[in-house]
């Protein structure tokens, strides 16, 4: 038996993968991509700076502000004299007042303060004594425009010709009193003489009869008769005395009432003059307010503007003191930009700093961010009707974009609606991400 040997068999080869190197390619050309993309944007975290901005809401103003146009005191309107959007200029009139009333009081204050400036000048002279009485004459101007004035100032005159008749009379009366008080004391003072004169005969004479009686040589009814005839000289003695003194006290009495005539004539007159001028003073106020009514029937322009927000319009109209009647936007005025920032980014706003303005009025495809910077920061936040805290900011735009037609800038005014960047620090993207986990760093590990 032979024995046969068969060769070995060997194992197949595997089949060539053609898909591998391709997968490959692929999986290192995404790899590859997938690097690049990363570093890119790592390199562009890392390397680009972005700017911080706090954004604002508000809008365009005049530099100048609108002014607000009132009245100091209240009035009716009588004509309005300029209409919306007017432009007026500086003391232009824009309305006119009805000044009926005002014009009565000024009248009413111009009668009595001229005649209560006649009534001074009648009393001064009485005080002084002067028989002559001057009016002044801005009075007496007064007078010859106005008859009421005229009749006061003759009243004047008539009273103090009259005062004066009348103390005169008073004083002569007086005086007469006196005169006749004084002829009764020499009346009785010469009876009184004469009485005593007699008493001192019947006296020698009742002597000596006494004397002749005693040595039966007389009789005693011619005693009698003589004692009877003393005892009336006595009394007539007494009663001249007694009358010579209340005839002195009669005289003194007139002096005395001649006297007190003048202290209460000058008493009175003092009065008066403290009561004229506080009367005159009052008048003065009174017309002097009323002349201002009247220099303001007009109501002027404080500066040259455009007439808005007007609120009369009707003949009448009643027009309360301080309550608005119309705005004046002034004209060629600067427009800047008023903004609020919350609370919260106040303390990355500061004056000085870039902003970036957009009109929001406009597309913003069709015009471009205007630039500027903060001229205002308010130093304390602020509230509106509604309760909402905010700091007011105010920029102003560069002066090349201010320039008409420069960078297709379209025309601005006042009450536009702006939305305002302020522009903060330069940090990277990195810086942006990192500084959450930094501040929580910080804060951590704290008790």
């Amino acid at each position: 038996m032979s024995l046969v040997l068969a060769p070995p068999r060997l194992a197949p080869l595997p089949e060539p993968e053609l898909g591998a190197p391709r997968l490959r390619g692929v999986a290192l050309a995404s790899l590859l991509t997938l690097v690049l993309g990363l570093g890119g944007i790592f390199a562009w975290a890392i390397l680009t700076p972005l700017e911080r901005a706090v954004i604002g809401t508000g809008s365009l103003v005049a530099e100048g502000r609108r002014k607000t146009v009132n009245l100091m005191e209240p009035g009716l309107l009588r004509e309005l004299v300029v209409r919306e959007g007017d432009r007026v200029a500086a003391g232009q009139v824009l309305l006119r007042l009805d000044v009926t009333q005002a014009e009565a009081v000024a009248s009413q204050a111009r009668s009595a303060y001229h005649g209560g400036i006649a009534r001074l000048a009648r009393l001064s002279a009485e005080q002084a004594g002067d028989r002559a009485l001057v009016i002044p004459g801005a009075a007496l101007d007064a007078a010859r425009a106005s008859p009421t004035i005229a009749s006061f100032v003759e009243a004047e005159r008539r009273l103090y010709a009259a005062r004066w008749a009348a103390y005169d009379g008073a004083i002569a009366a007086q005086r007469r009193r006196v005169a006749q008080a004084a002829e009764q004391i020499s009346s009785l003072v010469a009876q009184r003489v004469a009485a005593g004169t007699r008493l001192r005969a019947l006296r020698e004479e009742l002597a000596g009869v006494n004397q002749l009686l005693a040595a039966g040589f007389a009789t005693r009814t011619r005693a009698l008769e003589l004692r009877r005839l003393e005892a009336e000289a006595l009394g007539s003695l007494g009663q001249y005395t007694a009358l010579e003194a209340q005839a002195g006290e009669q005289m003194a009495q007139a002096e005395l009432d001649a006297r007190n005539l003048t202290l209460n004539r000058e008493a009175e007159i003092a009065r008066d003059l403290q009561e004229t001028q506080a009367a005159v003073a009052d008048a003065a106020d009174r017309l002097r307010a009323a002349q201002d009514v009247l220099t303001r029937r007009e109501v002027l322009a404080p500066e040259a503007g455009i007439v808005t927000d007007l609120r009369f319009f009707t003949a009448g109209s009643s027009i309360a003191a301080g309550q608005p009647v119309l705005d004046l936007v002034p004209i060629d005025s600067g427009i800047v930009v008023e903004a609020r920032i919350a609370p919260l980014d106040i303390e990355q706003v500061q004056a000085g700093q870039r902003v970036n303005i957009r009109l929001s009025a406009y597309r913003q495809r069709e015009v471009p961010m205007l630039t500027g910077h903060l001229t205002y920061v308010s130093a304390d936040r602020q509230t509106d009707p509604q309760g909402a805290a905010f700091f007011l900011v105010r920029a102003v735009l560069d002066t090349a974009e201010m320039v008409p037609g420069s960078a297709a800038i379209p025309p601005l005014a006042a009450g536009m609606p702006a939305e305002v960047f302020v522009l903060g620090e330069r940090r990277t993207v990195l810086d942006y991400l990192l500084r959450p986990l930094r501040d929580s760093m910080r804060r951590a590990l704290r008790d």
